[in-house]
């Protein structure tokens, strides 16, 4: 810890400074004393007499040398009053950890970093304060940095073009004598003479901690990765000239082997900050070849070692893209990646294919053309057939964006349907084939000659019979399926469905098998009298393959549990979810599991997230932070904007030796999208990314391949539709989630574990039976099964601007209920299986929502569109610690930003410094304990005019305008830069304190103020603003906090509709709300 002798430094609990200290010098260091004190000598030295106050923090990153003590002796040798010395210790190495928790314990105006092998020339401090005070406009500003030359560099060093080195292997920063802004075409300057805003600081967080040294290695990249993303956000970059610093140079710096590894290091840091994710591409092997054939032959020393440096950087180049390209596949994540499962079941088919195909010949006693040419034909004729009418009743999922968009994807979406129409023929060849096997081996045991003809037919009829089979199955079992892929009423189907039950399924799976097995034996044993050995084997391999097939391809059940070996010492945590899940549904009527658990364990029945969409509301739930301190304000961001301004819960677990891992379907592919710290990674890709939507084909094809793709198979050769937006996979999930449980358990390390379930999300399409709990089998409207015309993620959202008339409301609310059922069955069935592991007694469990849903309570329905009701913003969470009582219900208003704190707070661990929310742990304790919260929402993104918008309501074009795809590479969907601030200024807000409710919503000239009793009108359906002006005025101020500490909104106007006068509260200043 830092030296606690006085003058005391300032550490992370401690106030910092005085208001009249706005400027802090930050330096780390990392094992090296001797220049660290060096540099502190030239900064006091430097000649400063201002007036002002300069604090400067040492940052000590894992020092295992004597800087503490060194620290000591320069401070009590150096007791200027002007400048200020404190440090504290980062214990995590990385030059990055180390600057962001120098921008932790600050809370200066600017922050000039500095490294600990630099020394600032005379007047550094002064021109610096002069230049913050000519250019406020600017959030960075930068300076020189010359090498320290003294005469006994090399002569390469000073090479001038064309064989100037571009890497150097030193800071190196000259943009002239004259002061100006560093414009586009510029090279950024290095991290080692900054200095940054505190605006800055808040609007785009610290620095990556993916990237930068650790230790004295040669990575780096953090510095320009910040400047990128500080440029991207509009932040301009100032550079001083007279605010100069030395860096020091050493003989390893010069040598060829430092430069070479400097030059493939920050070559591949800088490949990964662009974050290109195609892939490696020939150029970069061609470019590495020809670089090394211009070093090896040429006699000009000069350009063989420019050369040299070409060929690292080169290979550096190739570094980076690979690490990147096994990131987005998240081999690096997933112990068990979709690619080796892939490549297992795909051998797994041509095993099973060859020896189909092998026995055909025998059966047939090689008459192949009455087995495989008729499956190929027939398969051939049915895929054309599916691609046909696709293409002619063409619906894609996803939105319309603009034509020119869409062109630049014509190649991509011709051969993603191709695709799409190869596996819908490998589909019907496979069933085909089944059927022609059938008529050889009748044929072969009745001594009969094949035909083409008949196996033709016969290979109809296969197809027919599963694919019907399949239809019947998925019909009953989970019509959501069809529903999701289908242009029909679907209640044409009902006189089908009502024929339909599982008995009967399972009676005609009875007698495929049987039917199956007696063929075989039949076939087998006529083979083996015949002395048919090549029959024998290959029959032998096709029954094999084809009960391996069967087996995956069966809808898995719980594994058995796995007994845990004993304790770890911290307790794991499992944390359950579902998306859209509201806390009112949360009783005996509906989850009656779960209502026991509350007893158990804390139930927050008041919890309130910051926005009701999923992005925001989960980055907010593992973070502890609001939308606008983490800067996810909905859905659509772009690639370059997911890497996170602060620390996540798994990223704070896995410093202290946690094994995180999170699982989900379609709803939770945010989890991976956002660098939230899970290692263990088992998600869907991103759901709103063109790429998706083209690949996951028109209505007709997906159709057909979703009957055969909720299975292993699907999900490994088909994730896109196996993954399929409104298409739950609740069974599927549980069973993987209690295989993990399994794993993990067996480990001497705790866990993290975070579920997440689509279960009662839209278009709330549940399992047989349970989308029939609350509803009628003599319903006949098109809501039956799932809620109509809600055939993908887009559809649900452009719905949302329709009014009450158009939806049958009594069925869907059935639906919905019949979706909470299902999971409280899911939940019952998890935690079973993690009682029988033992594991129970030594894990916190946590479950929790993103958001409810609205049933057109205030004239909407779906999430984020209203901030008045509580049903999309309010959630349940139930906290259970095992070592603690329960506490019940307890009523008092929470936010989900204080979830983290609390598992932090409970696990011992200290809680990150900028967090906005505060731990609950006293409520586990006492139920009647008082933390006095303010609850915060914000409106989502409105798809168009919601409907009860004011007429002056701020409004901003349809979402389709403003939508973009800005990496065509990736297809990620984002909104424009242009309306990103518009959005977020015409965002309703809601403060919740205690009884009251007030709601802000902006109009084109000022804004209406709502004030709502929840005691007495918990429906919050009559506003009494006007005969509560007192509490307006106090909630106001207190809104208008949140609201100002946002750094996308604008000075709020205090034109309000039917509210007295502000009170003042034009002059409140922004603080932490607590």
């Amino acid at each position: 810890m830092a030296d606690q002798s006085e003058p005391a430094p300032f550490i992370a609990s401690a106030p910092l400074m005085t208001v009249s200290s706005r400027l802090a010098l930050v330096i780390c260091t990392h094992n090296r004393s001797q220049s660290l004190i060096e540099t502190l000598e030239s900064i006091y030295n430097d000649g400063y007499a201002g007036a002002e106050i300069i604090d400067v923090l040492v940052v000590a990153n894992n020092c295992l040398d004597d800087t503490l003590v060194r620290l000591t002796e320069f401070r009590h040798a150096h007791l200027e009053a002007r400048l200020r010395l404190s440090w504290v210790e980062e214990p995590q190495p990385g030059k990055s950890y180390a600057l962001n928790t120098g921008i932790a314990n600050t809370q200066h105006a600017v922050l000039c970093f500095i490294d600990d092998d630099q020394v600032v020339e005379s007047g550094f401090i002064s021109h610096l304060l002069e230049g913050i005070e000519r250019y406020p406009e600017d959030g960075i500003l930068c300076g020189r940095i010359w090498p320290a030359w003294d005469g006994s560099e090399p002569q390469w060093v000073h090479a001038r073009e064309p064989y100037a080195i571009p890497i150097r292997p030193f800071p190196e920063f000259d943009l002239g004598r004259e002061s100006r802004r560093i414009c586009e075409a510029d090279r950024y300057p290095s991290g080692g003479n900054i200095s940054v805003r505190r605006h800055v600081l808040l609007d785009i967080g610290g620095f990556s901690t993916d990237l930068g040294p650790t230790g004295h290695n040669l990575a780096g990249g953090e510095d320009h990765d910040f400047l990128r993303r500080a440029t991207a956000q509009g932040h301009t970059i100032r550079y001083l000239p007279k605010v100069r610093q030395l860096h020091a140079v050493d003989a390893q710096r010069m040598s060829t082997p430092y430069t070479l590894r400097k030059s493939y290091l920050r070559s591949r840091a800088s490949f990964m900050i662009s974050k290109r994710t195609k892939g490696p591409q020939a150029y970069m092997l061609r470019k590495i070849f020809e670089h090394s054939a211009c070093a090896v032959f040429t006699t000009d020393s000069n350009r063989r070692f420019f050369y040299m440096v070409r060929v690292a950087a080169s290979a550096g180049e190739l570094a980076g893209s690979l690490e990147l390209w096994r990131a987005m596949k998240k081999s690096r994540e997933c112990q068990h990646s979709n690619s080796s499962r892939a490549g297992a079941l795909a051998s797994l088919l041509a095993v099973f294919m060859i020896s189909a195909c092998v026995l055909a010949w025998a059966l047939s006693q090689g008459a192949l053309a009455s087995t495989l040419l008729p499956s190929i034909g027939v398969a051939g004729l049915g895929a054309m057939a599916l691609l046909g009418k696709s293409l002619a009743d063409f619906s894609q999922t996803g939105p319309q964006l603009r034509h020119e968009v869409l062109r630049h994807f014509r190649l991509y979406s011709a051969l993603a349907l191709m695709r799409l129409t190869l596996i819908a023929f490998g589909i019907l060849f496979v069933q085909g084939l089944l059927g022609t096997l059938i008529y050889s081996a009748s044929t072969y045991l009745l001594q009969q000659t094949p035909s083409t003809a008949w196996g033709a037919v016969s290979a109809v009829a296969a197809i027919v019979v599963s694919t019907g089979f399949q239809f019947c199955r998925h019909l009953l079992l989970l019509p959501a399926s069809l529903m999701a892929s289908s242009h029909y009423r679907s209640s044409r189907l009902y006189p089908l469905w009502r024929c339909l039950t599982p008995r009967g399924l399972k009676a005609a799976e009875a007698a495929f098998a049987i039917t199956a097995i007696i063929l075989i034996l039949a076939a087998g044993t006529r083979l083996l009298m015949q002395q048919h050995w090549a029959g024998v084997a290959s029959i032998t391999a096709f029954s094999a393959t084809l009960a391996l097939i069967a087996r995956r391809l069966k809808a898995r059940s719980y594994p058995k549990p796995r007994k845990a070996d004993k304790p770890t010492a911290r307790p794991n945590v499992l944390m359950i979810g579902s998306d859209t899940l509201r806390a009112d549904r949360i009783g005996k009527r509906l989850t009656p599991f779960i209502e026991s658990l509350a007893q158990q364990g804390t139930l927050f029945t008041h919890c309130y997230v910051p926005c009701a969409r999923t992005a925001p509301s989960l980055v907010s739930l593992l973070t502890g932070t609001w939308p606008h301190t983490h800067g996810i304000r909905d859905n659509y961001v772009a690639d370059d904007q997911t890497r996170l301004k602060v620390p996540a819960l798994a990223h704070l677990l896995r410093r202290e030796a946690y094994t995180t891992a999170v699982l989900s379907d379609w709803c939770g592919a945010d989890m991976g999208k956002f660098d939230l710290g899970f290692e263990y990674v088992d998600l869907p890709e991103d759901q709103w990314n063109l790429k998706l939507f083209i690949r996951q084909g028109p209505k007709d094809l997906r159709l057909f391949l979703s009957m055969f793709v909720h299975n292993e198979f699907g999900k490994a050769l088909l994730p896109e539709i196996h993954f399929l937006g409104g298409v739950p996979l609740t069974d599927e999930l549980g069973v993987e989630a209690a295989r993990l449980i399994n794993r993990l358990g067996a480990s001497a390390q705790p866990f993290l574990l975070n579920v997440f379930f689509s279960t009662t999300h839209p278009p709330f399409g549940s399992e047989y039976p349970y989308y029939l709990n609350h509803s009628t089998r003599e319903y006949a409207g098109e809501s039956k099964f799932a809620m109509a015309r809600l055939t993908d993620p887009w559809e649900i959202l452009r719905r949302q601007a329709e009014p009450r008339e158009a939806f049958d409301l009594e069925q869907i609310t059935a639906l919905y209920d019949g979706c909470v059922n299902r999971f409280d069955d899911e939940v019952r069935r998890l935690l079973a299986h993690l009682d029988a592991t033992g594991l129970r007694d030594n894990t916190i469990l946590v479950l929790y929502s993103d958001h409810g849903m609205e049933f057109f309570e205030h004239e909407s329905w779906g999430q984020g569109n209203s901030a008045i009701g509580e049903q999309s913003a309010r959630v349940p969470l139930l906290i259970i610690d095992p070592r603690t009582p329960g506490q019940g219900r307890v009523e008092h208003v929470v936010r989900s930003i204080d979830l983290m704190p609390t598992l932090l707070d409970v696990l011992g661990l200290p809680a990150p410094t900028g967090m906005d929310g505060v731990s609950l742990s006293a409520y586990l304790h006492d139920a009647d304990a008082k933390i006095a919260l303010d609850a915060y929402n914000e409106t989502g993104i409105w798809m168009t005019d919601i409907p009860g918008m004011a007429v002056d309501h701020l409004r901003y074009p349809n979402l389709l305008e403003m939508l973009e795809v800005p990496d065509k590479q990736t297809g990620t969907m984002a909104i424009k830069p242009e309306f990103q601030r518009p959005i977020v200024q015409a965002k309703d807000r809601m403060l919740r304190r205690g009884q009251w409710k007030l709601v802000y919503q902006p109009l084109e000239s000022g804004c209406k103020l709502l004030l709502f009793d929840l005691v007495s009108d918990p429906g919050c359906i009559s506003d009494v603003s006007a005969k509560h002006a007192e509490i307006v005025v106090t909630l106001w101020k207190a809104l208008r906090q949140i609201i100002d500490a946002d750094p996308d909104c604008s000075p709020i106007s205090l034109t309000t509709s039917g509210v007295p006068p502000n009170d003042g509260a034009e002059t409140e200043q922004p603080t932490q709300v607590a």
